[in-house]
């Protein structure tokens, strides 16, 4: 993609060359015509002057002539009464007179004066000389007007480019300093997380467009802070405010399991599901909305992730729903929340344990200063297409991986914010083979 610098500049240049070189052509043309009509008043004074000197007598010589002028007098038949030194005891010259009225200008070529093939301008005049019908022929070489207009369009062939190039490159610098303060903007906003809407975009001293801009940004950045603020507040108080009620819910469920001797046992474990997964998406909501509000700061202390690893895998081979291999774990350990790894691990391994066909599989090890952990599961796995969007909360996929199998669609979004939290990642390895296996680097102590 081409930045609007670039364009700017590209557009300002194309249209200044535009302008350059008619200029040029127009200059050329306008010196041409000049030149051309300053000979021709020469010629016509030449012409002037001859005239008033053969009036009278005719003399043999008309004026002195060069490789650059000439002279000659023709009569009707076509015989040279006078003409100027250079085309002494010569022939007429072939200058097209028909048609001619009184005075002819016209650019002659193919005639040859003194050895000087070179163009002529030559002006053509009828007289009457001593009672008889005459032609009168002077003429100059046009070469200087050639070589005049030909030194003129070297020149600019050399100055319009430079003064083009030149240009290009003054306007890029100008229109960058002026785009400074856009990407300045543009730099402060792309940083802009959803954890930090407080902070603003700088404002230009200059009352302009980018200015308002800014001014702009900063007033929506304030409402989104605001929005978000009421957002998080009304998510943490309605999560807050159902923990007790579910809490009560599934202590009557679980007691009326145990006492209840009429009561249809499947209903009431089914009702108890419901109100576990209920209290999960309630417990998740509620640290999504403390994360996103900066109230879960991570305590700092050296844990056993092996443990960790470790415990939550028991557990899943413990609900004997797959079988578990942890053979390949070897020790690790980090620095982080002990609560909140655990957390964020057994949101991995719920999500492996849900999706897996019958076999999930742990692997950690320490690699070059990263502890390195990989939970697979032998699953349908994830669509190419949907790899980017599962750490996105809610996130639906397709019915091969659906939230109905119990996730809530927040477990792996929780995962990834408590991991980077602790200053790593959590990715889907591209490269594996069946089912999904996701990688789990954490700087390690």
């Amino acid at each position: 993609m081409r930045s609007v610098r670039f364009r700017i500049t590209a557009l300002a240049t194309v249209v200044v060359a535009l302008v350059l070189i008619v200029v040029s052509v127009a200059l050329v043309l306008a010196q041409r015509s000049q030149l051309t009509s300053n000979l021709d008043q020469t010629l016509r004074q030449r012409a002037d002057d001859i005239a008033a000197l053969v009036g009278a007598t005719v003399p043999d010589v008309l004026g002195a002539g060069t490789e650059e002028a000439f002279t000659q007098l023709v009569d009707a038949g076509g015989s040279v009464i006078a003409a100027s030194p250079n085309l002494a005891s010569l022939p007429p010259l072939e200058i097209d007179t028909s048609g001619i009225g009184t005075e002819r200008v016209q650019t002659v070529t193919g005639i040859t004066v003194q050895n000087s093939d070179d163009d002529f301008r030559v002006l053509s005049r009828t007289l009457t000389v001593q009672g008889q019908f005459a032609v009168l022929h002077v003429g100059a070489s046009y070469d200087l007007v050639g070589d005049s207009t030909e030194a003129l369009v070297a020149s600019l062939a050399i100055g319009v480019p430079v003064v083009v190039v030149a240009l290009a490159g003054l306007i890029w610098l100008l229109v960058g300093r002026t785009l400074l303060p856009v990407e300045a903007i543009r730099s402060e906003v792309s940083s802009i997380g959803g954890g930090d809407l407080d902070r603003r975009v700088p404002v230009p001293d200059s009352s302009d467009e980018i200015a308002s801009l800014a001014t702009t940004m900063n007033q929506m950045l304030h409402r989104l802070e605001h929005s978000s603020a009421q957002q998080q507040r009304f998510i943490a108080d309605a999560s807050h405010e159902l923990r007790s009620p579910l809490t009560r819910m599934r202590s009557e469920l679980e007691v009326d399991m145990l006492t209840a001797p009429d009561a249809d046992p499947s209903r009431l474990e089914s009702l108890r599901d419901e109100v576990v997964g209920l209290q999960q998406l309630v417990d998740e909501l509620l640290y999504l909305a403390r994360s996103d509000a900066g109230e879960q700061p991570a305590t700092a202390a050296a844990v056993d992730l092996d443990d960790v690893v470790l415990e939550s895998a028991k557990l899943v081979q413990s609900a004997g729903k797959v079988t578990v291999d942890m053979s390949g774990v070897s020790a690790a350990h980090v620095r982080g929340d002990v609560g909140q790894l655990r957390r964020a691990v057994q949101n991995v391994v719920g999500n492996a344990e849900r999706h897996a066909d019958g076999h999930v599989q742990f692997a950690l090890r320490e690699v070059d200063g990263v502890a390195e952990l990989t939970i697979a599961d032998d699953g349908p796995g994830i669509a190419p297409n949907d790899r980017e969007f599962i750490f996105e909360r809610f996130t639906r996929l397709d019915d091969s991986r659906a939230r109905d199998s119990g996730g809530t669609g927040l477990g792996l979004a929780i995962a990834r914010d408590i991991f980077r939290r602790h200053g790593g990642d959590i990715v889907l390895d591209d490269n594996a083979g069946q089912g999904a296996t996701f990688v789990i680097r954490l700087p390690a102590i």
